[in-house]
């Protein structure tokens, strides 16, 4: 194992002799017109040079932005790029990027997602967008490790909080027309009682002065967003909508793999899995909402903490059971964690 790291750290550092570390740009980004007008739609400042560092950066992310910019620089196609990920045949091998993707989304994963919205525009002499690489490592860790394997969620998750929840607010987001338009969303204010993955990660909003639902604290706060009609799972056969009208003309839709209406409640406690999602820039500021990360277990990143302070996770994703005190289940994870991130 340790062998494997030297030999991609000196790949790295080889590459990077070769080529400038970052570059200005040269090239006017795409200004989009809004495209998220559901919750919160919150402000980054764009990056302006790839790939952009910072001196309290662990050590594994600083090289894996630098193995990304190699990559992209010296790989011309996505053939070429997919041949060398077929290399990769077993958790060692792999493991080394996928440390790098953790370190990564660790530290500011709105970054990274600014690095792989913004890459192509900041740098005319990428052959391929850092969004492939991402995307054919990942390929690569469902071929090794099983599709919605928890070692890829993992290293791929934005965020990974401990909340409670202030408030839940319901809303529209009348740029999403699937299944229905507008789309019915739900807009959630969450308190941070533990943080399990993210350095700099995105706070957000109190949620408006409502003695009904306002749980008054100091802790920062995490806004997501939730659609009751988004699949929790991806799941071709499952992944439809059964969508008909009611005896008083109102569109219907029943989704057995979606959230519903009550997957996340004022007053209860969670530990979520978040992903940084990129709406729109518009010349001066980019925006992000928070999402859950779904598609892996069939509780679409979102896991209940009951009066007992267990764990629940019907599905037994983890392997840890279906009910876990969480004492044991954040040892558990983390032991999880540091499956991936100790060299």
């Amino acid at each position: 194992m340790k062998n494997n790291t030297r030999t991609a750290l000196w790949i790295c550092f080889s590459l990077l002799l070769s080529t400038s570390l970052a570059s200005r740009s040269h090239a006017q980004r795409h200004v989009d017109t809004a495209t998220s007008n559901g919750c919160f739609r919150q402000p980054v400042t764009p990056i302006a040079s790839i790939p952009t560092l910072h001196s309290d950066m662990n050590f594994d992310c600083l090289v894996g932005y630098i193995y990304f910019d190699s990559l992209c620089r010296s790989i011309t196609s996505r053939g070429q790029l997919d041949s060398l990920a077929g290399r990769l045949r077993s958790w060692d091998t792999l493991k080394i990027l996928a440390r790098f993707l953790y370190r990564m989304t660790e530290y500011d994963a709105d970054l990274f997602e600014e690095y792989l919205n913004a890459a192509v525009s900041l740098n005319p002499l990428y052959h391929l967008t850092p969004g492939v690489v991402r995307a054919v490592l990942l390929d690569r860790m469902d071929s090794v490790l099983g599709k919605r394997n928890k070692l890829t969620l993992l290293s791929e998750a934005s965020a990974i909080l401990r909340i409670h929840v202030d408030a839940v607010f319901g809303g529209v987001d009348s740029f999403a027309t699937i299944p229905v338009d507008p789309l019915p969303v739900r807009c959630v204010f969450g308190s941070v009682v533990d943080v399990i993955k993210g350095i700099h990660w995105r706070q957000g909003a109190q949620p408006p002065e409502s003695p009904k639902v306002r749980l008054l604290t100091a802790s920062p706060e995490v806004n997501f967003v939730v659609s009751p009609y988004w699949h929790k799972i991806h799941v071709a056969e499952e992944d439809n909508w059964s969508i008909g009208v009611d005896s008083s003309g109102n569109t219907t839709v029943r989704c057995d793999s979606c959230y519903g209406s009550n997957a996340v409640q004022a007053g209860k406690n969670y530990v979520v899995f978040l992903r940084s999602v990129f709406n729109d820039y518009n010349g001066t500021n980019s925006y992000y909402d928070y999402f859950p990360k779904a598609y892996y277990s069939q509780e679409g990143g979102i896991f209940e903490i009951d009066a007992s302070n267990n764990v629940l996770i019907p599905s037994n994703y983890f392997g840890y059971g279906t009910s876990v005190p969480l004492a044991t289940f954040l040892s558990a994870l983390h032991s999880d964690i540091s499956s991936i991130t100790s060299h």
